[in-house]
């Protein structure tokens, strides 16, 4: 049987590590700078219906590739000039086919495209050929898997054109490890992630006529930058850290002055379909941590924490509707320590894709159907 994931919320288990920030001076007043920039696209419309959570950054930052999944093509967007370059077509089947459905685009760092989707997963160029494929099902078909597990998107390493890494996540477990597949000899690894699957202390189980059907406050992402992969719940402000170098993996745990150090709320363990709404807004109204980002210039890196404020108002599908959100800024030094954290009350909703560029934070913006960024300086 599929499960529904619900993409709310996770839950993860908070270590008693030691707290190394304590030692530091945290600042919590930042002065900072915010401006606005719109995109030219001359007479394209930009697919925004997906809010750019299906694009990347070239490695270089210049470009940022939005995956336009009516038009099937790459938006290629050059974020120094602020306009559209080029739209790349590509092929939903046939030997050089994307697949019916990407959930994922990747630039690699040669400069190709890695797509990400139910059908395929390999390596494109920017012509829309198929450069590899990349047969993660061939790997795992002989390995001890389960018949029901996700796989997260696939990240290539840095200077090793052989080896990917991803996340992998076991439904009838309910655990989620790293997975590092090198396709020089069909070979793969799991890496535990013990903090991460120690507890199930804000996970609902969403039931429907008595049965499972999905899973509330459950959520892990990753990033990666300095050849360091950063994987994070929403519900802890914990990480671990793979450096994808020395092949080693470390945890870091934070209680920031403003934003603590996990979700306050208690969940019930299981919730009816009819009241998962109610249920999923006390969840968005309660702390939520995101993702890291690296900024190369000022050498920190940056993460997003964020209470939603909701009406009355639902959307069609049962959602209510967020009014306000409470928006702090959390920064880190190379070691991640954390050194400041602040509330930025310009912000008023919960950022959706956002990446650092230049030494500045670039929040993704809907402005009159234009791409539009925020931009945050700090001084």
């Amino acid at each position: 049987m599929r499960y529904l994931l619900i993409p709310i919320s996770i839950v993860l288990f908070l270590s008693c590590a030691e707290r190394k920030e304590k030692e530091y001076a945290i600042q919590t007043e930042l002065k900072y700078s915010i401006d606005t920039v719109l995109v030219d696209s001359g007479d394209e419309y930009l697919h925004l219906n997906d809010r750019l959570l299906i694009s990347d950054l070239s490695s270089d930052g210049k470009y940022l590739y939005n995956w336009n999944r009516n038009a099937f093509s790459l938006e290629k967007i050059d974020l120094d000039e602020l306009q559209l370059v080029d739209n790349i077509k590509y092929e939903k089947e046939g030997p050089d086919g994307v697949g019916s459905f990407v959930r994922h685009v990747a630039c690699s760092p040669e400069g190709k495209t890695i797509f990400w989707s139910y059908e395929k997963k390999g390596i494109w160029d920017q012509q829309g050929k198929l450069f590899r494929n990349l047969s993660i099902n061939s790997i795992l078909k002989d390995a001890d898997f389960p018949e029901d597990f996700e796989l997260f998107q696939i990240t290539q390493f840095p200077n090793e054109q052989d080896k990917f890494l991803t996340l992998y996540d076991e439904w009838d477990t309910n655990t989620i490890n790293l997975l590092i597949f090198d396709f020089s000899d069909a070979s793969f690894k799991k890496i535990d992630l013990p903090e991460i699957n120690k507890s199930t202390e804000f996970y609902s189980e969403i039931l429907f006529n008595g049965s499972k059907v999905g899973r509330l406050n459950k959520d892990v992402e990753y990033t990666v930058d300095q050849n360091k992969t950063i994987i994070v719940s929403n519900a802890y402000n914990y990480a671990y850290i793979y450096d994808m170098i020395t092949d080693s993996l470390s945890f870091k745990a934070w209680d920031g002055p403003l934003v603590g150090d996990k979700k306050k709320f208690q969940y019930p363990k299981e919730v009816d379909y009819e009241k998962l709404w109610e249920t999923a807004r006390l969840s968005e109204e309660d702390m939520n941590f995101g993702v890291f980002n690296w900024d190369e210039k000022n050498k920190r890196y940056y993460r997003f924490a964020v209470k939603t404020i909701f009406g009355e108002e639902k959307y069609d599908y049962g959602a209510y509707k967020p009014i306000d959100a409470e928006v702090f800024l959390s920064i880190y030094d190379e070691d991640l320590n954390l050194i400041a954290e602040s509330k930025i009350p310009e912000i008023q909703n919960k950022p959706s894709k956002h990446f650092v560029k230049d030494g500045k934070i670039w929040l993704y913006e809907n402005i009159d159907d234009e791409l539009g960024f925020v931009r945050i300086s700090i001084n």
